[in-house]
C-alpha cells in the first residue's frame, strides 16, 4: 500500500514529499516489523532468575504477559510511522490496540481505518477517528497503557486524564531542541547537516533542530552558508514536490506570526527563496527562514517552532552555551558539532536531553 499511503499523506499536507514519507515513515515501520519478527521468540521466552541460598530449593521465573488493551494517540507530522510503529510493539507483546490518529490527517486516517479493518479483527486492532473532543474522550478511557505523541501542552492534559484511571502513560513530547556549533567544528559539514535536519518535513519534526547556537561573531557567516546549503537542497519551492508544505492554515499562520513579531522587534530575517517565487495565498509552503538577533522574549525563542524557521544565537564560551540550554526545559534532542573532545564531554555530561547526535542530526532516533 506504499503508493496509497504516500498519496493520502500528500493530500493531507497539501504537498508532502513522497521521498520523506518513504524514508521517515515506511522504511522505519518496515524495519520495526523485521526487528520484531526476528526477536519475538526471544522476547516471549520464559526466563529463569537466580535464587539466592536462603530461598533454596525455591525457584524464580520471569514470565512475560501482555498488559491488555493499549491506546495510541498519534500526531499528524509523521502519521503512519507514529501510529504504526508503537502498534508493532504492542501487538508483538500480545496486546489489543486502539488508535486515535490526528484529525489534521483525514485522508490518511480514513485509509488507515480501511486497511486495519481489512487485516485485523475489530477486537485486535481498531482505528477511532474524530476531532479533539473525541481525543479527550479517548484518553479518559481505562486503558492498560496509553501512548501519546504530540505537544507538551496537550501531553499534560493527557496525563491528567489518564491519572483518573491510574493508566500508565508514555508521553513523547516536543521542546526547543538546540544545535551547537563548537569553534572546532567543520563548518561546511555542520551547516549541511543542519540544513537537511531542519528542513526534513519542512521542520515539522519533533527532534528537528529548533535553534542554533554559534560562537560569538559567527552568526552572519553561518547564516550565509546555511542560505547556500538550503538553496542547493531546494532550488525551487512552489512547485517542488520535494519541499513539504505546512499541515494546516492555522499552523502556517502561527509560523508567519512568529516571524512577523521577530521582524517588528528588530530581528534580522533572511527568507531563502532561490527562484524568487510568489507562493500564493492558497499555498501552505513557507520559505526557509533564518532569524538573527531575536530577543529572548519573542515567541520564536519561547515556543517550539515546528516549521522551517531557524533562530541563530551567538554565545561566548562553552559555559554560556551550557547555561543557555539548561536555562530552559530539557529538550527532546540536542545536536553538537565539533572536534574538541573536552567540550564534547562537557556538553554530554552537563546538559540533559532525550537523545543526542554528535556531528549530525537525528541519527540517534534512526
Amino acid at each position: 500500500h506504499e503508493a496509497a499511503l504516500c498519496t493520502a499523506i500528500d493530500t493531507d499536507f497539501g504537498g508532502r514529499s513522497a521521498h520523506e514519507t518513504r524514508l521517515a515513515e515506511l522504511f522505519v515501520v518496515r524495519a520495526g516489523i523485521r526487528h520484531a519478527l526476528s526477536h519475538l521468540r526471544g522476547w516471549m521466552r520464559e526466563r529463569r532468575v537466580a535464587t539466592t541460598m536462603p530461598f533454596l530449593p525455591g525457584r524464580n521465573r520471569l514470565i512475560p504477559q501482555p498488559l491488555g488493551v493499549i491506546g495510541i494517540v498519534s500526531p499528524w507530522n509523521y502519521p503512519f510511522q507514529l501510529a504504526v510503529a508503537p502498534v508493532i510493539a504492542a501487538l508483538a507483546a500480545g496486546n489489543r490496540v486502539l488508535i486515535k490518529p490526528s484529525e489534521l490527517t483525514p485522508a490518511f486516517s480514513a485509509l488507515l481505518a480501511k486497511l486495519v479493518a481489512e487485516h485485523f479483527a475489530a477486537d485486535e486492532l481498531s482505528v477511532i477517528s474524530g476531532d479533539a473532543e473525541m481525543g479527550k474522550a479517548f484518553v479518559s478511557m481505562p486503558f492498560d497503557h496509553l501512548l501519546f505523541t504530540g505537544s507538551t501542552a496537550v501531553g499534560r492534559q493527557v496525563a491528567i486524564a489518564a491519572a483518573a484511571n491510574l493508566t500508565p502513560v508514555t508521553l513523547e513530547l516536543g521542546g526547543k531542541s538546540p544545535a551547537i556549533f563548537d569553534p572546532s567544528c567543520d563548518l561546511d559539514a555542520a551547516v549541511s547537516s543542519i540544513a537537511y535536519g531542519k528542513l526534513l518535513n519542512a521542520g515539522q519534526t519533533c527532534i528537528a533542530p529548533d535553534y542554533l547556537l554559534v560562537p560569538k561573531g559567527q552568526a552572519g557567516t553561518v547564516a550565509a552558508r546555511l542560505a547556500t546549503a538550503i538553496a542547493k537542497l531546494y532550488p525551487t519551492l512552489r512547485d517542488n514536490p520535494d519541499y513539504t508544505a505546512i499541515i494546516s492554515d492555522r499552523h502556517h499562520q502561527r509560523l508567519r506570526d512568529m516571524v512577523t513579531e521577530a521582524r517588528d522587534a528588530g530581528a534580522d530575517i533572511t527568507e531563502i527563496n532561490p527562484a524568487h517565487e510568489e507562493l500564493g495565498a492558497t499555498s501552505r509552503k513557507l520559505p526557509p527562514t533564518l532569524v538573527r538577533n531575536a530577543g529572548s522574549n519573542l515567541r520564536l525563542m519561547r515556543e517550539e517552532i515546528f516549521g522551517p524557521v531557524l533562530p541563530i544565537v551567538e554565545y561566548t564560551g562553552i559555559d554560556e552555551a551550557i547555561a543557555h540550554v539548561n536555562g530552559a526545559d530539557r529538550p527532546l534532542a540536542l545536536y553538537w558539532f565539533g572536534r574538541d573532545s573536552g567540550n564534547r564531554q562537557r556538553i554530554l555530561h552537563e546538559t540533559i536531553a532525550g537523545g543526542v547526535t554528535v556531528n549530525d542530526c537525528m541519527l540517534h532516533l534512526v
